[in-house]
């Protein structure tokens, strides 16, 4: 009598707790253990997940999440096989779109549109040398991302151009004071010195942020190789955790360099991070990017107190770690340090003076009022637009493609792992996976990487 009335007791608080929830897309349902009560989700495809794993692609619309991957809630033991699954996850749903969604149009343009803030293919570069490209821009030039950064200043301009050009037409008769060309001629070349010399330093700027994102790729990739070749083998569950954490380091620089939001890397960090307390732990830092290099540092003392890593492996470990450190220390210098203000403003100001003397000085030296407006516009044009690329530059991680770049070093640091080479002679390999194929264990590579008939876009760096 007393177990139907437990039973008739569970029943009923079971029926309670699934009406007091009333979502469209899932169902809540209370499933009583032994030991402990274990809340799950049933989507509306009827695939059990985990209530806090549930991400934002679930919820989107055109999308079925029978045809998306999912990524693994096991925290207790790491394969290959997961830690493939959870990349291709990240590759193709967390950051499954071609571009870089947070670069403003200004910089990126249309799809199509060429752009710096685009890692270039083998036809981009045809289609840029082609000897049609002066045509090209003389018909696009009202389109002109430049054109439309510059606009204001320009009509600022075009205005004071027609003032200066009706004061002197209506008001001054007897006499004209004449601006010798000469002297403003000197002020042009200043103005034009310093103009050069400043987008030399922003073009130097960004060149050094492009050569250092090249080696994030480069020293991900180094460091997960090393990972594979000396820790694998002798502890396979702390190889696979930090290649997880080298794999997000792309993704955290970038974050910490492009002013995102604190919660843009949350959901990213939760899915490589299946381990609780290794997610809470990157996500709980200030440079979370130093937590990496931190946490890597931690296996090497591990692994090196225990005689599992002979010296030259530890020392080679670290230096890969101190290359990665390095790469924290000198983005960060470039993003706090801009070139002196005490020089942007003087240029600045030189600009400014000269554009506000050169109308009346054009129609005073005996230039009509359409051709001193041409002249005037057209200056302004090269003037405006070379001080507005030097800014534009100034700040270079909003122009490099660090979307596509990050991608790229998460698919270096997997292909350490996974793209594994053969066993040499009288070599003993103890792997669990060592009889699934190499498109089983790289199930996030693109339909172009997987076509071995050319060569792929993906490679360039």
């Amino acid at each position: 009598m007393s177990t139907s009335l437990f039973c008739l007791v569970l029943l009923v608080s079971g029926l309670y707790d699934v009406r007091s929830f009333n979502l469209p897309s899932c169902r809540r349902l209370s499933v009583c253990r032994s030991h402990h009560t274990k809340t799950i989700a049933i989507n509306s495809v009827g695939v059990d997940t985990p209530v806090g794993a549930q991400t934002e692609s679930s919820f989107l619309p055109n999308v079925h999440a029978s045809n998306n991957p999912k990524p693994y809630q096991d925290n207790h033991h790491d394969t290959l096989s997961k830690f493939s699954h959870d990349v291709q996850y990240v590759l193709q749903n967390l950051r499954g779109m071609e571009f870089d969604p947070c670069i403003p149009k200004y910089l990126m343009g249309r799809p199509s549109a060429l752009s710096y803030s685009k890692t270039w293919t083998l036809d981009d570069w045809e289609y840029h040398n082609s000897r049609k490209r002066y045509f090209r821009y003389l018909l696009k030039f009202p389109h002109s991302r430049l054109m439309r950064r510059i606009m204001p200043q320009q009509c600022a301009l075009l205005a004071w151009t027609l003032v200066s050009v009706w004061i002197e037409n209506h008001f001054l008769f007897s006499y004209k004071p004449q601006i010798p060309l000469s002297s403003l001629g000197t002020i042009s070349t200043f103005v034009a010195f310093l103009l050069t010399l400043r987008s030399n330093h922003a073009m130097s700027r960004l060149n050094d942020a492009r050569n250092l994102w090249s080696k994030v790729i480069l020293n991900t990739r180094e460091m997960a190789s090393l990972i594979a070749s000396f820790i694998y083998p002798v502890d396979k569950q702390l190889a696979l955790m930090l290649g997880r954490h080298v794999s997000l380091f792309g993704w955290l620089l970038k974050s910490q360099l492009r002013f995102s939001k604190k919660d843009d890397v949350v959901e990213l960090v939760r899915v490589m991070l299946p381990n609780k307390k290794d997610a809470d732990y990157v996500l709980s830092q200030r440079q979370k990017t130093v937590a990496v290099v931190t946490r890597i540092r931690q296996v090497l003392a591990h692994l090196g107190k225990a005689h599992k890593l002979t010296t030259a492996e530890e020392i080679a470990l670290d230096h890969t770690a101190h290359a990665l450190s390095e790469l924290i220390t000198y983005t960060g210098r470039i993003r706090a340090s801009p070139i002196p203000t005490l020089y942007t403003s003087h240029t600045s100001r030189l600009l400014i003076f000269y554009l506000f003397c050169l109308p009346p000085s054009l129609h005073l030296s005996g230039l009509d009022g359409l051709t001193t407006t041409i002249v005037t516009m057209v200056a302004g044009f090269a003037m405006f637009g070379l001080d507005e690329i030097s800014h534009l530059f100034e700040q270079p991680f909003r122009v490099i493609p660090m979307y596509q770049m990050s991608k790229r070093s998460m698919q270096a640091v997997a292909d350490a792992f996974t793209c594994r080479p053969p066993v040499l002679e009288g070599e003993v390999r103890d792997d669990d996976e060592e009889m699934l194929g190499q498109r089983e264990l790289t199930t996030y590579w693109s339909n172009q990487d997987m076509d071995m008939s050319k060569v792929s876009d993906n490679l360039m760096e």
